[in-house]
């Protein structure tokens, strides 16, 4: 897997052997970072489920100022770390954390998402969502979007891009303005810009 544009274009990634993993497709990326080459300059970028950090470091190779990288799988994010350390990003834009835990929507999480974070997440003007397309099927983006807001994420006027299961629709969600939907192979990307 290779960065596929800006600085690093054509760097190749190192790939975890997990099968918790699913990479994001080059041409998927490319799409992606495609939409949000407008404003993506300066932005600041996390990426919530990280795998191998590529989407993190598209986004700073294509012009972000800062990504932060979350990433469960302890094997995983040992690679995670390595691509960060090739790229020359520092490891503290890393954090070994289970997104849908810390944010209060899994299954066992404690019901209080307005609780402080016990990690602290800086803010983010585009925050990139890839979680598992089984438990996108099964929950959908609202319970994780209301996270965010009571966490300040995005920040108004930001955008929330979420990369699921092509068969899943995206729902309305609230506070957030669907700006685009599209299929790309099995792959499905939507992209919410938050009301300010």
């Amino acid at each position: 897997m290779r960065i596929t544009g800006g600085q690093w274009r054509g760097r190749t990634l190192l790939m975890p052997k997990s099968d918790a993993v699913r990479p994001t497709q080059d041409r998927v990326r490319e799409a992606l970072f495609g939409l949000l080459q407008p404003v993506l300059p300066g932005a600041t970028f996390l990426d919530l489920f990280a795998g191998s950090g590529a989407v993190g470091l598209e986004a700073l190779s294509r012009g972000a100022r800062e990504a932060t990288f979350l990433e469960r799988d302890r094997t995983v994010f040992t690679t995670l770390l390595r691509n960060l350390a090739a790229f020359g990003v520092e490891a503290h834009h890393a954090r070994n954390a289970d997104t849908l835990r810390l944010l209060g929507v899994a299954a066992d999480a404690p019901e209080t998402p307005r609780r402080p974070l016990p990690l602290a997440l800086p803010s983010a003007t585009i925050v990139f969502a890839d979680p598992p397309y089984l438990w996108a099927k099964e929950n959908g983006f609202g319970e994780l979007a209301k996270a965010l807001v009571a966490h300040g994420l995005p920040e108004p006027g930001g955008f929330l891009v979420a990369e699921f299961d092509h068969r899943t629709d995206p729902e309305p969600l609230p506070g957030f303005t669907l700006l685009r939907d599209r299929a790309y192979g099995k792959t499905r990307l939507a992209i919410w810009r938050r009301d300010a």
